[in-house]
């Protein structure tokens, strides 16, 4: 499921196959996603985590939603769109590589013709 806006969507890939997408718009720009990957890495370091924590946490998510059959919740798609903007902050994810990475999709606005 993409779940988009006014001003369309990121979705993630994780072994070629779409695991997440949020929307973007206003409130929650490309920027505010990297920021929101980059400030869990740095609670989950205050914390004591380590990035073993992060990327248990992502695979658990990917595995709830093999299950599920791709059912996530919007709350699963918040989650693994912060996790995977900390890895890719953490060059761990290659955010245009051939098998996991993002994609950027803007919304076409349609012109209309006279």
């Amino acid at each position: 499921m993409i779940n988009k806006s006014s001003q369309g969507s990121i979705s993630f890939f994780f072994e070629n196959r779409l695991i997440a997408s949020v929307p973007i718009n206003e409130k929650y720009t490309v920027n505010d996603w990297m920021k929101h990957g980059s400030d869990l890495i740095v609670d989950g370091m205050r914390d004591g985590s380590s990035l073993k924590f992060i990327k248990t946490a992502l695979f658990k998510c990917i595995h709830k939603m093999k299950l599920f059959d791709n059912k996530l919740s919007y709350a699963d798609h918040v989650f693994v769109a912060q996790a995977m903007m900390g890895l890719i902050k953490l060059n761990l994810i290659d955010p245009d590589g051939d098998g996991e990475g993002i994609f950027i999709q803007p919304l076409k606005k349609s012109v209309n013709h006279r």
